[in-house]
C-alpha cells in the first residue's frame, strides 16, 4: 500500500498523536546522541569519546530536553494496552501479544547485531587496542532494546492491576521506586539500585494505560496536562535541591549519582512532567496531524523510526571516523567554539549517512503480524522464556557491545558473566522462541 493510500485508509478513531510522540521521541534520542558525542584525537594518541555533559556542566540543563526516553515508555503504555485489549477480543494469547510486539523490535535489532558482530570481528583483530571503545559504544544503544522489552513481557499482567486497582497500581510501582532509592542511598543494600530499570520504567509506562483509558478525555487534557507538569517539576526541584540528586537526565563519566543508570524517582518525576507537556500540546497537535502532508510525514517516519534509531550510532562513529581522517590533526575541545561549529558543518553529512543506513536497511522493519495462535499454557512459557532472552541478551549487548568477540571479552552484569557471543546467541534464541510460540500445526489437505 502507497503512503497516501494509508493516508486515505487511517480510521478517524486513531490517535495520530501518539504516533507523532513515538517518532518525535525516536528522532529526539538521534539527535541528542550527536549533540553530546565528543570525539577526542591527537597525533600519536588513540582516539577516545567521552560525553559533553562531562566537560561542560551547563549542558546538562539541556538533558530536560533532550531526554525523551520516558515519553516513549509512556507512549508504549498506550501501545501495549491496544494491543493486548485487540488481541484478548481476537480470542489471543500471551504469546500473540509477543510475537507480534517485540517481533517489531527483534526483528530489526537482530540484523543490527548480526552486521556489527561480523564487523566487530574483522575490526577487532585487525585494531585490537585502537578498535575496542568504539566497538564497545556500538552496543550500548541496545540498554533502551532490553528495558523496553521488560515493558512489553509485562504489560499484560500490569495492565490487569490497572484494571484492578487504577491508580493504586501506579502508586505502588512508585513507592518502590522510592523504597529503592532510600536503601540505595543510606546503603543499606545498593545492589537493589537495579531494581529500578524495572520500577521507574514501569511506572512510566503506567501512565499510558490511563490514556487509553480516556483518563485525559474525563479530566481535559489541558487540566491533566497542567496538574502532572507542576507536580514533575515541584518533585524534580525539591529532589534536586534538598536531595542528592542532579538535574542531568542522561548519565556521563564522572557524575556521582546518575539518574539514568540505574533510573531514579528524579526520573520518574521527569516522565511524569514530560508527559504533562505532552498533554498540553496534545489539542493543537491533533489539529495538525489532521492535515494530510503532516499525517504523511509522521506515516513515513513511523515506518523506519526503529531502523533509524538502531543504525544511527553507526553513522555517529562513521561521520565521526571521516572528520578525524580527514580533518585537523588535533580535535577541538570539546565545548569550544570551534567544537559547536563542527558539529554543525558534520550535521548534513550525518543526516546524510542515518539517511543512507535506512534505505539499506528499512525492509527489515516491515513486520507481518503473525496469525492468532491462541491462549496455550506451553506458548505462554515459551514466549517468556523467548522475551527473558532478549532482555538478557540486548543488556548484555549494552555492557559489552561488539568488543573482544574473538577473545570473549566478558563483563559482569548484575552478577552474570556475559560476553558478545553469549549476548547474540540470546538475541537469536529470543527470535527463534517468540516466533515458535505463535507456530501453526500445519494441516494436510
Amino acid at each position: 500500500m502507497s503512503v497516501d493510500a494509508m493516508v486515505a485508509a487511517t480510521p478517524a478513531t486513531r490517535d495520530r498523536y501518539v504516533d507523532a510522540l513515538r517518532v518525535l521521541a525516536l528522532a529526539g534520542v538521534i539527535m541528542g546522541h550527536y549533540l553530546m558525542a565528543v570525539v577526542t584525537w591527537a597525533p600519536g594518541e588513540n582516539v577516545g569519546f567521552t560525553n559533553i555533559l562531562a566537560v561542560e556542566p551547563w549542558t546538562r540543563w539541556m538533558t530536560l530536553v533532550l531526554q525523551v526516553m520516558p515519553l516513549f515508555f509512556a507512549v508504549g503504555g498506550f501501545s501495549h494496552a491496544i494491543a493486548w485489549r485487540s488481541t484478548a477480543r481476537r480470542h489471543g494469547g500471551y504469546a500473540d501479544f509477543v510475537a507480534a510486539r517485540v517481533g517489531r523490535l527483534i526483528r530489526p535489532a537482530l540484523v543490527y547485531v548480526g552486521v556489527w558482530m561480523v564487523l566487530g570481528l574483522v575490526i577487532g583483530l585487525l585494531w585490537p587496542e585502537q578498535s575496542a571503545p568504539i566497538l564497545q559504544i556500538l552496543g550500548q544503544l541496545l540498554w533502551f532494546i532490553g528495558i523496553y522489552l521488560i515493558a512489553a513481557a509485562f504489560a499484560p499482567a500490569l495492565l490487569r492491576a490497572h484494571e484492578r486497582w487504577g491508580w493504586r497500581a501506579l502508586a505502588t510501582l512508585v513507592a518502590a521506586a522510592a523504597l529503592v532509592d532510600v536503601l540505595r542511598l543510606t546503603e543499606v543494600a545498593d545492589g537493589v539500585k537495579w531494581l529500578n530499570f524495572a520500577f521507574v520504567w514501569l511506572a512510566i509506562h503506567q501512565l499510558g494505560f490511563f490514556y487509553a483509558d480516556g483518563v485525559h478525555e474525563k479530566l481535559g487534557p489541558k487540566r491533566l496536562g497542567a496538574a502532572m507538569l507542576a507536580t514533575g517539576t515541584i518533585a524534580i526541584v525539591l529532589l534536586t535541591t534538598l536531595g542528592p540528586y542532579g538535574i542531568s537526565m542522561v548519565s556521563y563519566e564522572g557524575e556521582q549519582l546518575s539518574n539514568l543508570a540505574p533510573p531514579t524517582v528524579v526520573l520518574l518525576a521527569f516522565g511524569v512532567a514530560q508527559a504533562g507537556v505532552a498533554l498540553l500540546a496534545r489539542d493543537w497537535a491533533t489539529r495538525k496531524l489532521e492535515r494530510p502532508r503532516t499525517w504523511k510525514a509522521v506515516i513515513v517516519g513511523g515506518s523506519m523510526a526503529m531502523t533509524a534509531f538502531l543504525w544511527h550510532f553507526t553513522a555517529l562513529v562513521g561521520v565521526n571516523g571521516l572528520w578525524w581522517w580527514l580533518g585537523p590533526d588535533t580535535s577541538p575541545a570539546g565545548g569550544t567554539a570551534a567544537w559547536w561549529w563542527s558539529k554543525l558543518y558534520l550535521l548534513v553529512p550525518y543526516l546524510g549517512l542515518v539517511a543512507a543506513l535506512v534505505l539499506v536497511f528499512r525492509r527489515f522493519e516491515r513486520f507481518p503480524t503473525p496469525e492468532i495462535a491462541g491462549p496455550r499454557l506451553w506458548r505462554t512459557l515459551v514466549a517468556a522464556l523467548g522475551v527473558a532472552c532478549g532482555i538478557v541478551g540486548m543488556i548484555g549487548f549494552a555492557a559489552v557491545g561488539f568488543r573482544g568477540i574473538a577473545e570473549l571479552y566478558t563483563v559482569t552484569v548484575v552478577g552474570v558473566p556475559l560476553n558478545s557471543v553469549a549476548a547474540c546467541a540470546l538475541v537469536v534464541a529470543s527470535a527463534l522462541l517468540t516466533t515458535l510460540a505463535v507456530r501453526r500445526a500445519s494441516v494436510a489437505p
